[in-house]
Order: C-alpha cells, then sequence, then structure tokens
C-alpha cells in the first residue's frame, strides 16, 4: 500500500463541511463501485460533482471508475481539468503519471513523475521507485541506478521486488547488487531485531526481547490496506498450524480507527497479538523499522536474530517451519 499526503488547504479540492446528503451519495457511488457497476456510478459522481462542487473523494472515486472502464483518454483529460482549477496538487499529479506510465507515454510520465517528486512534501522512496521504473522503460540504466540509490537513502528497503521480470535488464549491472547488499544491511539481516515494547489491544504490553525461545513474525498491516487483507486467510492458517509449536505473530496495525481494527479481528477471528497507537505511518515500532509499504514482514529466529524480511506465501510458510525445526 502507498501513503497518501492531503493538501489541506486547496479550498477548491477539499470541503470541509460535508452535509448528510453529500455522505449519502459517496457511499451510493462507493456501493455501485463494489458492485462493478461502473456506469451507474460514473453517472452518479459526475451529478454529485454538479450538486456539491468538487472533492477530493469524488475526484478519485471518478478517476477510479474511468480507469476500470479503460477510458483512459477521458480520465486524462479530467485530471488536467482539475489540474487547471485546483493547481499541481501530489494527487492530481500522481494520477496523471500512472495514467501516461499505463499509456506508454514515457517522456511525459517521466515529466510527471519527477513534478510529482519536487512538490511532495515528504520525499517518499516510492516517488523514486516510480521514476526509475520509466528510466528502465526507456533503456536508461545508469539513470535507473540513480534513483534507486535515492530511494534508498529515502529508506526503500523492499529489496525483494527487484528480483522482478521488470529489473532484468539492470542483472548485469555490478552496482544493481551492490545497492541490494546495502539495503540488506540496512535492514539488519543476520543481526539482533531492534526490540521494541508495545501495549496489546487486550491491554497486555509486548516486548520482542522477551519472547526469546520462540520464532516470532512481526507483521505491519492495516484494515485499510488491500493487499494486507488479501494475506491474512494464509497468515491465519500459517498461526493455527505453527501455534503450539513455538510461533507467535505480533501485528502491528497502522490504522486510524482503532474500533473498525478491533471489528475486522473479531470478524476474521484473528487469535494473534495486536498492537495499536493511532499514529498510521508515525508509529514509534514502524519507523523503528523504517516501514514505509504494507504489509511488512519480519521473521525473527529463537535467539531473536532477524533471519528474514518481506516473504510472503508458500516462501514464508517454508522459512516458519525450517525457523521451528531449528
Amino acid at each position: 500500500m502507498k501513503k497518501v499526503v492531503i493538501a489541506a488547504l486547496i479550498v477548491s479540492f477539499l470541503f470541509v463541511f460535508v452535509t448528510a446528503d453529500q455522505k449519502e451519495t459517496v457511499q451510493k457511488i462507493y456501493q455501485l463501485y463494489g458492485q462493478k457497476k461502473y456506469d451507474e456510478a460514473l453517472k452518479m459522481a459526475e451529478k454529485a460533482m454538479n450538486d456539491f462542487g468538487t472533492s477530493q473523494k469524488l475526484v478519485q472515486i471518478k478517476y477510479n471508475i474511468l480507469i476500470k472502464l479503460e477510458k483512459h483518454d477521458e480520465a486524462l483529460a479530467f485530471i488536467d481539468e482539475e489540474i487547471k482549477k485546483s493547481g499541481e496538487t501530489e494527487e492530481l499529479i500522481s494520477a496523471k503519471f500512472k495514467l501516461l506510465y499505463r499509456q506508454g507515454k514515457l517522456q511525459e510520465a517521466l515529466k510527471a513523475a519527477l513534478k510529482k517528486d519536487k512538490i511532495a512534501k515528504t520525499k517518499s522512496p516510492w516517488d523514486c521507485i516510480s521514476i526509475m521504473h520509466v528510466h528502465l522503460r526507456l533503456g536508461n540504466k545508469q539513470e535507473a541506478l540513480d534513483w534507486l540509490q535515492e530511494a534508498v537513502s529515502r529508506g526503500f528497503i523492499s529489496y525483494r521486488i527487484l528480483a522482478g521480470k521488470m529489473y532484468e535488464s539492470l542483472s548485469k549491472e555490478k552496482r544493481f547488487y551492490e545497492i541490494i547488499e546495502t539495503i540488506k544491511v540496512a535492514i539488519g539481516l543476520g543481526n539482533p531485531a531492534r526490540n521494541f515494547t508495545v501495549q496489546l489491544l487486550s491491554g497486555e504490553t509486548f516486548t520482542l526481547s522477551q519472547q526469546r525461545g520462540k520464532v516470532v513474525l512481526v507483521d505491519f498491516w492495516a484494515t485499510w490496506c488491500d493487499s494486507c487483507r488479501e494475506e491474512m486467510p494464509q497468515l491465519k492458517d500459517y498461526h493455527n498450524e505453527f501455534k503450539t509449536k513455538g510461533f507467535e505473530i505480533i501485528g502491528i496495525s497502522l490504522d486510524s480507527s482503532e474500533e473498525r481494527l478491533k471489528e475486522y479481528i473479531k470478524e476474521n477471528n484473528l487469535e494473534w497479538k495486536f498492537s495499536f497507537s493511532g499514529n498510521v505511518w508515525k508509529d514509534e515500532t514502524a519507523m523503528r523499522y523504517s516501514v514505509n509499504s504494507i504489509p511488512s514482514h519480519w521473521l525473527i529466529d529463537k535467539n531473536g536474530i532477524l533471519r528474514s524480511f518481506g516473504l510472503k506465501g508458500e516462501k514464508l510458510h517454508g522459512a516458519i517451519a525450517l525457523l521451528l525445526a531449528e
């Protein structure tokens, strides 16, 4: 999942006072969207924008609907019109970049990505990765590596994605592997995991250093993260399989609503330990582990050593089984 930074001072792009009618209309649009009734959702979104004015939510949902309908040119024209009205906000430039990149308009996409990085209030490693991707498609290997290096300097740690097919053109570049090794060192693989103490939803405290003798999975996640929710059934299976063999999961929630978090845990019958600070990306433990994307899995052995990072699915299952057998 990516961080969303709202440009709160742009009055024409956001409205502060939301009426009950507006809330109800937005909910209906989301409902139609969820039911894949995109044409109906689009008509309602356009009517809502005429009735209530432009809002970030309505702009985002109309953009998403147009993408689902594969009306890319119309979506681009819509975003350009919003930029004329509201200015070059991070959200709008980011949306424009995604469209241009999807359409293969790489030079224009690069210009938008660089603009997004320039105006961003928070310098994100993921903006660097976006720029790197454009350079890769343009065949600019050294520029791509420069931006990967910049991403690392901003805290990029998701090195496993670099094994994807997109990065094959860098496979013969010594610098590429040097950067990956730099990331592994920054993560702390093979070293004692960074200790932390959190308060659990149960009211108890959990201290990582007190879990010696157990294999611990530290899972940074949130209920608003689609990928996190998709992984929950597998984590539930792994917990049920290994919980009596010395396996522990501590879920560090980056949610903003404790109520919603508790509802989700109850609805899905999740039985492991969870902490909640309400600070989202500013959660103290997430910052200690330099987490900038979720889900983020950190697997720690019985001696408190960080043994793997970023594993998912069967690879994660196999790693847990191996560490338990040690």
